[in-house]
């Protein structure tokens, strides 16, 4: 069983209380308690002019709980709706900001599409910023496989001093800037292996692939964060792939459709076991089986002495912690495919779509590797502007997720309404992103928009004028303390895989429609993707 509750009890100190939501579950006849919110501060009521002037939260536009149920019931507006699509339906229902009463244990939510709250949002967070995650992970890893993870949830799932400490002690191996791009040798050599693997599927008649390249792009995806995760090369670009690899990749599959349906939807699985999320909890589990494996595999191989300067990510990881690596490892698989391919094959579509822009971006290229089969190296990867601002600009018509979330610490004033500590605020930053009243001609792939004047490449205009003065719009990667963990590995992988791509093609977009998307916890292009791979003289 699994139940919620909200309590207030003694803080650290006098005057202070802490806002808990507690769950409280039983397996096997042990009951426990894990507390999935924590939110520290003086919840005395605010009374300064701002908040007495505010209206109402009951006067904030939104559905009745009722309401809400019913419009996911057959006919209902929101049946059958992906995330963007409910978010763009709800925002056309009840304007720019509106509230969603919480259900099945989760707390009251409120959209928004005012940077000016994202801001207000962000201000308040406190040093332990709260971000209701994947319920499932919590209940899996601490309920269901203490004997793995010794009770640690892991970043996404965690929450205040539980949280800090996760967070504190795997900053260093994952953030920072040397000791992500010690991998760089090794990834540019898997993205030259895609590459050789992209000519063998190639026609050299039409220069189309005989295979599907998005599926080929979350092989790429999967090689390189296995990789940097397990210092484990799984020969997913190879004629034999490690057959635990492609167990592995099925399974993450099917994990990101478990997690919208049972972590993203309603759903009664937090007091009811429905047979479909007791599957789920086996795909958790072969998912824990195979990573458990190639980590206990990775350990033996660390036991043997070598001559090596630094510790791989892994390495570092398990000196640490045991169960804070395995933890850290399986949320950087989980995490690292199917969302670095998905901005990876955005942003190619976007140069493919721009072919001026691929050509701009070419000459950078060719400066930095004159000779194709040359080596990205710390040295030659330090000045690639251009290159940096097409992510950019990629990932702003199209990021990863629709928006932002935190839970509330304290009271705070949106939009002129009160939001009481606990409430949970989506911010919506994919539709202000591509708005023009944020981003001038938001709906072409302007990357010199993310230029900065005088440090432009030769030939280029950079236009930074033709993006927001608000820092709150653009952030792909979130902000502040919970900034995404996997953010420099993610770019880096991003930056190696488009420098092989475009030095050895010319890519053209060869459907007639534009690219689609589907949503589930994260956007993933769908339907018709084909490129023309043409090759670029090598000798250039």
């Amino acid at each position: 069983m699994w139940k919620s509750a909200a309590k207030c009890v003694q803080g650290p100190s006098s005057g202070l209380h802490q806002l808990c939501f507690v769950r409280t579950f039983s397996v096997g006849g042990i009951v426990g308690q894990q507390t999935q919110l924590e939110i520290a501060g003086n919840l005395s009521a605010r009374s300064d002019e701002k908040w007495t002037q505010a209206k109402s939260y009951e006067e904030m536009p939104g559905p009745s709980s009722l309401k809400m149920i019913s419009y996911f019931m057959p006919g209902g507006a929101l049946r059958n709706t992906n995330l963007i699509q409910m978010n763009r339906r709800m925002r056309e229902m009840y304007g720019d900001i509106y509230r969603v009463p919480g259900m099945m244990g989760k707390p009251n939510m409120v959209f928004t599409y005012n940077p000016q709250d994202f801001e207000v949002t962000y201000r308040n967070e406190g040093v332990w910023p709260i971000r209701i995650g994947l319920e499932s992970f919590s209940y899996y890893r601490k309920v269901k496989r203490p004997d793995v993870f010794g009770g640690i949830g892991g970043l996404v799932s965690e929450q205040g001093q539980e949280w800090a400490d996760i967070r504190n002690k795997v900053n260093p191996v994952l953030m920072k800037v040397q000791n992500v791009r010690q991998s760089l040798p090794q990834l540019d050599q898997i993205a030259k292996e895609f590459i050789d693997k992209l000519e063998s599927l190639r026609n050299r008649d039409t220069h189309t692939l005989q295979a599907n390249f998005h599926e080929e792009l979350k092989n790429w995806a999967f090689e390189s964060i296995s990789f940097v995760a397990l210092n484990t090369r799984m020969g997913l670009l190879s004629d034999h792939p490690d057959p635990n690899a492609a167990r592995l990749a099925k399974h993450m599959g099917e994990f990101f459709n478990y997690s919208f349906k049972y972590d993203i939807q309603p759903s009664i699985w937090p007091f009811y076991k429905t047979p479909g999320f007791k599957e789920f909890l086996k795909t958790y589990d072969n998912i824990t089986e195979i990573t458990t494996n190639y980590i206990e595999t990775a350990m033996k191989r660390f036991e043997v002495k070598d001559d090596r300067n630094t510790k791989c990510v892994l390495e570092q990881l398990l000196e640490l912690n045991k169960q804070v690596a395995v933890v850290m490892v399986m949320d950087m698989l989980m995490a690292g495919i199917d969302t670095t391919s998905s901005a990876a094959l955005t942003i190619l579509y976007h140069l493919a779509k721009n072919p001026s822009k691929q050509d701009q971006l070419r000459r950078e290229i060719l400066r930095i590797l004159p000779q194709s089969k040359g080596s990205l190296t710390e040295e030659n990867t330090k000045n690639m502007p251009y290159l940096r601002a097409c992510i950019k600009e990629g990932l702003r018509i199209t990021s990863i997720t629709p928006g932002n979330f935190r839970i509330t610490t304290k009271d705070l004033v949106l939009s002129g309404y009160q939001v009481p500590a606990g409430t949970g605020v989506l911010m919506g930053v994919l539709e202000l992103s591509n708005s023009d009243e944020y981003f001038a001609q938001s709906a072409d792939f302007v990357p010199e928009r993310w230029l900065k004047s005088g440090s432009a490449p030769d030939g280029v205009q950079a236009c930074p004028e033709a993006r927001s003065r608000n820092p709150f719009v653009y952030l792909p990667f979130g902000f502040g303390p919970r900034t995404c963990i996997g953010k420099r590995i993610a770019e880096l992988e991003i930056e190696t895989l488009l420098v092989r791509l475009l030095r050895s093609y010319k890519v053209s977009w060869l459907p007639e429609t534009p690219i689609q998307y589907e949503s589930t916890i994260i956007l993933a292009p769908c339907g018709d993707i084909r490129f023309k791979l043409e090759p670029v003289d090598q000798s250039m």
